[in-house]
């Protein structure tokens, strides 16, 4: 039992590590975001709701691009640790599921910034293999919800419900023969905003939320594990 109690306490420091790191690269992704944001602001103003998010990543289009891809890759970064400690937690074959998704969403957001929009066809290749994962991911997680053993809590549950919505949304929208969205003008106008890329921009947000959250449950169920176990053994004494 000593040893069982060791191990878990292990475990428990490994994973408070991890949320530490996870929160610091969703930190520095969020300051990279709104960096890129702010400073496209100061050219169009709020016309930069109707700019797609990876225009922000076009070393052609702004000399801040690596800015925005870094931010990319250390969010990427971010939602793969979330998920190796997922997996570390061993809560069912579900769980499972959910992390091996993660990662090839981590994955992907990486690529994403190693392969801007410069980089046409491998970015389109990379981002709708993201837009497709986190449809699985955030439909794997509302539906591990409802399982007694849930790696998933109300708030992360509630942020892949909007997550569900707004990755639908844009997969409904996308042109599957060019892998692509078509031009803000094809789309659905609301005002004088483009409702493809507000989505697109929910989408970015939300991803950044989930990861987060994420991170802040693994966290609470270590710890959670941790007790449980420390209160078996000393009840045993």
């Amino acid at each position: 039992m000593d040893e069982t109690l060791q191990n878990q306490s292990m475990r428990n420091d490994h994973h408070r590590l991890i949320v530490v790191l996870i929160f610091l690269g969703g930190l520095i992704a969020a300051v990279g975001v709104s960096t890129s944001v702010w400073l496209e602001y100061q050219n169009i103003g709020w016309q930069v709701i109707n700019l797609r998010t990876d225009f922000l990543g076009d070393y052609t289009y702004t000399r801040y691009a690596f800015i925005y891809n870094i931010s990319l890759m250390v969010a990427g970064l971010c939602i793969m640790l979330s998920m190796v400690s997922l997996l570390l937690l061993k809560l069912g074959y579900f769980s499972h599921y959910l992390a091996c998704i993660g990662i090839f969403v981590g994955l992907c957001v990486i690529l994403m910034g190693i392969f801007p929009i410069n980089y046409l066809w491998p970015h389109r290749l990379v981002s709708t293999s993201f837009l497709v994962a986190t449809v699985v991911m955030y439909f794997l997680c509302i539906s591990d919800r409802f399982n007694h053993n849930s790696a998933c809590s109300w708030p992360v549950f509630i942020i892949s419900v909007f997550g569900f919505i707004a990755s639908s949304g844009l997969i409904f929208q996308l042109n599957w023969q060019t892998l692509d969205f078509d031009p803000c003008e094809q789309h659905h106008l609301w005002g004088h905003y483009c409702l493809m890329t507000i989505t697109l921009w929910a989408q970015t947000n939300i991803v950044m939320l989930w990861c987060l959250g994420h991170a802040w449950s693994i966290r609470q169920m270590a710890i959670k594990n941790h007790l449980e176990l420390s209160q078996r053994y000393f009840a045993t004494e």
